[in-house]
């Protein structure tokens, strides 16, 4: 019997799934250990090999890979605690992070701080040089300089240095001569250049997206090395994979050499898991939230695809790698509730997170949160959260919400908890709206799939204030993102600058371009053990109309690069700015910017476990009956609890009911059905 496994360490839990070769699941759930993101990641693990029936060495022996994903680099970036690093750029241009392209996320709030740059203005150092926008040399990179940056910077003891000239991603002839000369002066530092980070257009993007590599890249380079460290200990010899901004994931050595490319690691997964849903039921569009302890992420699933960005800015710092398009506020169940100066009682995004956590947990949290309105209004029991695991005291909870919300508002803890819960759902609703609405979908065409153990709590109602008509809570809803991530193919990106107009595209040079993508490539795809029969190549192309500021990324055809392949991309182009922006004109001149390449290594398919069949009736599978809040009978009432564990595939579940999984709790309020799918998911019906 061999396993796969994957983590996911998040903001309050670190959760993990374990699959057979038969499909069976197992799960666990543990709280995350700020101090020391692997302590949470090895009581989990133990916790899989237990439920396996096993040690954890025998487990490790038994398990082919383990994928994982880490909100590290995330977390790194926003509370700057990364390495201190220096910039070495092109004479003239040493404070291009302070002259952003745009000057904050929010340019309109005066109140807003202007972002400090990660490298402070004295660790950023000019030296002679300029190629112009052929990359032809227009001025010889003048060595001295060089060594005297570098002099400064090793002075000073940065950790590592960034390289980023003047239009290096068209001739990396001065960044690499440039990375010669720290290797001779100051070889124990780390180097990060611009044109292997990101070969693109736009001084600014590129800088400040290799300044995130370099800053993240001592605390990920550590916690890698000491995960992979652990596991060879406990006689793992599978591969250790970890999960990419792009959606795919790489191996652990991979993840050494491109830190950048684990920014974003922690979210980009569940938006994979709302697609293996969608399959099983023939949906294509979704809208994937994961709410859990600390965080809401909504993601976009069109067409059976997650939509990929190169816009993304990680606490007011530009990151221009591809990354899963995913936009996240803190709403989760650590949520706090708290009033501002006008006494309008808000919740979130400040959180108790993992400790104290909410004041329920027993930990010193004194806050009154998410978690703690869901126990007083009766949707999660103190005695069966986790499955029984971890005991929740319901007195501590009133106790929160009668001193920082009911008393302040002159009214009952029930209608302080119900005031709560009915805010946070409003927030998660507004956020998927927004983000919809901003990238041009109607919310309404799609099936809702919420995952997160906070996430089935709020789901109906969330539904229900957006008008959607459809949705589906997966079995393995508390491990959401862990569960896509068994199902990620190994992924890597490359992306060559070539501006030019139709008429004037060289179809010699192109080829070159792509020659040198495929062949780093499937170099990547071998030093991965992935065998050529698993390997899979996509090309896609930036491209815009005569005059536009931005470009559309569309797929075009593989094999021989001809006219009819152009044209095929061409057509995509018109075609997709039609169905983003309304219109399309084929006779006007187009441009083209970049050509791009992903390379894939396929992981085989999971075949799930199914459960057994039923008729209708679930109450075979009822544990009970308890009070609980709907806003229907606006007080509690005795509301059906089910274990769902027992139900069959066939029950169909009417509310008002509860259904209580291992590490999570379905909440289905009065006049709203599910049914039990084959794999135990709920699905909404009429």
């Amino acid at each position: 019997m061999f396993f796969r496994v994957s983590i996911d360490c998040g903001g309050t839990f670190t959760d993990a799934i374990s699959v057979d070769e038969m499909g069976k699941m197992v799960i666990a759930k543990e709280p995350t250990t700020p101090e020391d993101l692997l302590i949470g990641v090895k009581y989990t693990l133990s916790a899989l090999a237990h439920r396996n029936n096993m040690d954890l060495k025998s487990f490790l022996e038994k398990t082919r890979f383990i994928v994982h994903g880490t909100t590290l680099g995330t977390n790194t970036i926003v509370q700057k605690n990364g390495a201190k690093i220096g910039l070495i750029i092109t004479k003239g241009y040493r404070d291009i992070l302070v002259f952003r392209r745009i000057p904050k996320e929010d340019p309109y709030n005066w109140r807003m701080p202007y972002p400090k740059p990660l490298v402070p203005r004295y660790l950023r150092v000019e030296v002679e040089e300029r190629l112009n926008y052929k990359g032809e040399i227009v001025k010889p990179l003048n060595e001295d300089s060089v060594h005297k940056a570098v002099s400064h910077l090793k002075r000073e003891g940065v950790e590592g240095i960034v390289v980023s000239l003047f239009f290096s991603f068209m001739n990396l002839i001065h960044e690499k001569r440039v990375a010669e000369i720290i290797e001779e002066d100051y070889p124990e530092v780390s180097v990060s250049l611009s044109s292997k980070v990101l070969p693109s257009i736009g001084e600014f993007e590129r800088t400040s997206t290799t300044v995130i590599d370099a800053y993240i890249a001592p605390v990920l380079r550590r916690y890698i090395l000491s995960f992979q460290t652990f596991l060879e200990k406990e006689r793992f010899e599978g591969q250790l994979l970890f999960m990419q901004n792009n959606g795919g994931v790489e191996t652990w050595q991979m993840a050494m050499e491109r830190p950048s490319t684990l920014a974003f690691s922690g979210p980009a997964a569940s938006p994979v898991s709302a697609t293996v849903i969608g399959k099983i039921h023939d949906v294509e569009n979704l809208v994937s939230v994961d709410m859990g302890g600390t965080s809401f992420d909504c993601g976009i699933v069109d067409n059976g695809t997650c939509p990929i960005r190169t816009d993304a800015v990680i606490a007011d710092q530009r990151f221009s790698l591809p990354i899963v398009d995913v936009s996240s506020i803190g709403a989760g169940g650590g949520s706090i509730a708290w009033f501002d100066s006008t006494n309008t009682l808000h919740v979130g995004p400040q959180s108790a997170g993992a400790s104290p956590g909410p004041a329920c947990y027993d930990r010193g949290g004194e806050e009154a949160t998410v978690t703690d309105a869901n126990v007083v209004l009766g949707y999660i029991s103190p005695d069966y959260f986790l499955g029984g695991e971890m005991k929740l005291r319901k007195d501590l909870s009133e106790k929160a919400i009668k001193e920082k919300v009911a008393d302040r508002l002159g009214i009952s803890i029930i209608e302080a908890a119900a005031g709560i819960y009915k805010i946070i759902n409003a927030v998660m609703a507004d956020k998927i709206s927004c983000t919809f609405t901003r990238r041009g979908y109607d919310v309404r065409d799609f099936t809702f799939c919420v995952g997160g153990s906070a996430g089935p709590v709020h789901a109906v109602r969330i539904m229900q204030e957006l008008g959607l008509e459809r949705l589906i809570i997966p079995k393995l809803a508390p491990v959401y993102s862990a569960y896509g991530m068994l199902s990620v193919d190994l992924k890597h990106d490359y992306m060559r600058f070539y501006y030019t107009q139709r008429k004037s595209l060289d179809f010699d040079h192109l080829r070159k371009l792509y020659e040198e993508m495929e062949g780093e490539a499937i170099e990547t795809l071998k030093r991965e053990g992935v065998p050529k029969e698993q390997q899979d190549f996509m090309r896609f192309m930036d491209v815009r109309y005569h005059g536009q500021f931005r470009e559309v990324e569309v797929p075009w055809p593989n094999g021989p690069i001809t006219e009819e392949a152009i044209s095929s991309g061409i057509a995509a182009f018109h075609a997709k700015h039609r169905e983003m922006y309304g219109y399309s004109d084929e006779s006007y001149p187009i441009e083209f910017m970049n050509f791009k390449l992903s390379a894939i290594g396929k992981i085989p398919y999971i075949e799930l476990e199914e459960i057994k069949r039923g008729g209708i009736d679930p109450s075979p599978a009822l544990k009970g009956e308890r009070d609980a809040f709907f806003e229907e009978n606006n007080t509690l009432g005795k509301s059906r609890v089910y274990d769902g564990d027992r139900l069959l595939c066939g029950n169909i579940l009417e509310g008002p009911c509860i259904v209580e999984e291992k590490a999570t709790t379905i909440v289905i309020p009065p006049e709203f059905r599910m049914t039990v799918d084959q794999y135990g998911n709920y699905v909404s019906v009429k």
